[in-house]
C-alpha cells in the first residue's frame, strides 16, 4: 500500500509540474550550487530568472548557502554522487578534493577561453584538464577607513592624508597618533590569524622576492626570517596599528566586529573580492572606506612588491554530465550566459569579483546600469593586478600554493600564529613550531 501510495504521489507530482511549466526532463535541467552573502544570492537568483526566460528550454535548481560548511557539504556529496551539476569552488579545492577524478574536463564543453589572459586557467588545469571555470582572480590589500584617519572630539582631532600613507612606517606613524590621541582606536585593529599569516608572507616576500612555497614544495622562509617577521607584527601592535593582544577582543567575525561597525578600527587586510562584507556593516554603507593597496618598505622604490593572488573562485561541473551530449550543451550554455552575457554581467556585478574575461571588463567598464569602475571589488582588483604583473616583470612569482589553503595543513602555520596572537607563544616559539612541521604536513596533505 504504501510504495502505491508513494507511485500515486510522484505521479501527481509530475503532473503539476508539467502543468506549472517545469521540467521533468533531467537533461535540460541543471543543478546550481553556490555560496555567498544576501547580496550575491539576490542577483544569482536575478540572472538564474534571467537565463530561463532567455532559454525556456533549460530550467535550473538553485541551491545556495553561507561559507561556513559549504566545503564540507561539497566534499560530502562529491564522495556520495550528488552534487549539482555545476557547483561554486574554490581554485585550492580541484587538489584537496581529487578534482580529476570528480570534476569534469572543461575541455569537453568546448568553451572559448580565447578571451581571458592566456595563464587565466593553467592554476585550474590538472594533467591537461580544465577543472574550473575561473570567475576571478583575487589578492589581499588594504582597505582604510578615511572616518578613522580624519576625527575630530571636541578639541581633539587627528587629519591623516590617507594617500600619502605609502609605507609600513607612515602606517605605524598614523597608527601612534591615532592610538594616542583616541584610545581604543588604531589604524587596522584586529586581525584574524588569516589575515596575519598573509601579512606575514608579504612583508618577508617585500624583504626576499621569495614566495612562501618553494618549487620542492617545502617552506621557503628560515627561522630567523620567520622570527623577524613575528617580530615585525609586534612593531606594528606596539604602533597602535594592531591591537596589543587579541584576547582583548575575541569577536572572530570581521564584519559585525563592533570595533569595527563603531570605527574603532581603521582598516583591514583582506581579498579584494570580500570587502563588500566589510563595507556593508558600517555607518552609510562604508561611504569613506579606502582602498589603499600594499604599504611597502621603502616609499622610494620604484616597483611595488608583496601581492600575492589567486583565482578567486571558479564553476566546476560534475562529471556525471560527461555521459550526455544534451546534457553538455545545456550545462555549457549555463556557464556562457553567467560568465558573458551582457546582461546578466551586468545583475552579477562585482561581488563575485572581477573578471578577466576581456567582453565581461569591457561590458561592466561601460555599464549604464552602475559605475563598477568606484567599487571596492574593482579598485583592490587594479592594485592586485598592477602589482602582480610588475612583480613578474621581475622574476617575482607570488601566485598562491594550490596545497596553501588546505584545511589540514593549513593550522600548520595558522595554530602557532593565533597563539602568538594571543600571546601565549613567543615569536622564536611560533617560528620553531612552524619550521618543524611545514614541510612534513605539506608532504603529508599532497601526497594523500
Amino acid at each position: 500500500m504504501k510504495k502505491i501510495m508513494l507511485t500515486l504521489t510522484l505521479f501527481i507530482i509530475s503532473i503539476l509540474l508539467i502543468s506549472c511549466g517545469g521540467r521533468v526532463d533531467d537533461e535540460a535541467t541543471i543543478s546550481f550550487s553556490w555560496w555567498g552573502t544576501s547580496d550575491r544570492n539576490i542577483a544569482t537568483y536575478q540572472a538564474i530568472d534571467l537565463f530561463e526566460e532567455k532559454y525556456p528550454q533549460y530550467t535550473v535548481v538553485p541551491s545556495q548557502s553561507a561559507w561556513g560548511g559549504y566545503q564540507q557539504t561539497l566534499n560530502n556529496q562529491l564522495n556520495r554522487g550528488t552534487e549539482a551539476d555545476v557547483f561554486q569552488i574554490n581554485y585550492n579545492w580541484i587538489y584537496s578534493m581529487y578534482g580529476e577524478d570528480y570534476f569534469m574536463d572543461l575541455n569537453e564543453l568546448d568553451i572559448d577561453l580565447s578571451d581571458y589572459p592566456e595563464h587565466e586557467h593553467t592554476p585550474l588545469t590538472v594533467n591537461g584538464k580544465i577543472l574550473g571555470l575561473s570567475v576571478s582572480e583575487t589578492g589581499y590589500i588594504f582597505y582604510l577607513n578615511e572616518n578613522v584617519f580624519k576625527k575630530t572630539v571636541g578639541n581633539v582631532s587627528v587629519d591623516i592624508d590617507i594617500s600619502s600613507l605609502k609605507t609600513w612606517d607612515d602606517l605605524m606613524t598614523a597608527g601612534q597618533e591615532i592610538s594616542s590621541k583616541f584610545p581604543g582606536h588604531y589604524a587596522l585593529g584586529r586581525l584574524d590569524r588569516q589575515s596575519v599569516a598573509m601579512l606575514m608572507w608579504t612583508y618577508l616576500a617585500q624583504l626576499t622576492g621569495k614566495n612562501i612555497i618553494n618549487d620542492n614544495n617545502q617552506l621557503n622562509f628560515s627561522h630567523a626570517e620567520l622570527v623577524d617577521a613575528f617580530n615585525f607584527i609586534n612593531d606594528l601592535r606596539d604602533s597602535g596599528v594592531l591591537i596589543s593582544s587579541n584576547a582583548i577582543d575575541t569577536h572572530n567575525d570581521g564584519p559585525t566586529n563592533p570595533n569595527w561597525t563603531s570605527e574603532r578600527y581603521g582598516g583591514l587586510m583582506t581579498w579584494n573580492t570580500a570587502i563588500s562584507e566589510y563595507q556593508n556593516t558600517l555607518p552609510n554603507r562604508g561611504d569613506k572606506l579606502v582602498a589603499a593597496g600594499m604599504f611597502q618598505l621603502n616609499e622610494n622604490e620604484d616597483t611595488n612588491f608583496g601581492m600575492y593572488k589567486k583565482v578567486s573562485m571558479a564553476y566546476a561541473v560534475s562529471r556525471r554530465v560527461e555521459s550526455s551530449d544534451a546534457k553538455k550543451e545545456a550545462v555549457r550554455t549555463f556557464l556562457e550566459f553567467m560568465t558573458t552575457d551582457p546582461e546578466a554581467v551586468e545583475i552579477l556585478g562585482v561581488d563575485r569579483g572581477v573578471s578577466n574575461h576581456s567582453d565581461t571588463q569591457s561590458i561592466l567598464n561601460t555599464s549604464t546600469v552602475k559605475d563598477f569602475t568606484q567599487t571596492l571589488e574593482w579598485q583592490g582588483h587594479v592594485v592586485v593586478q598592477n602589482y602582480y604583473d610588475i612583480q613578474i616583470e621581475n622574476d617575482i612569482n607570488l601566485y598562491i600554493h594550490p596545497y596553501y589553503e588546505h584545511a589540514t595543513f593549513r593550522a600548520i602555520y595558522e595554530s602557532p600564529i593565533e597563539k602568538f596572537l594571543l600571546k601565549t607563544m613567543t615569536a622564536n616559539e611560533a617560528a620553531t613550531q612552524i619550521v618543524n612541521r611545514f614541510n612534513t604536513e605539506l608532504a603529508n596533505v599532497i601526497g594523500d
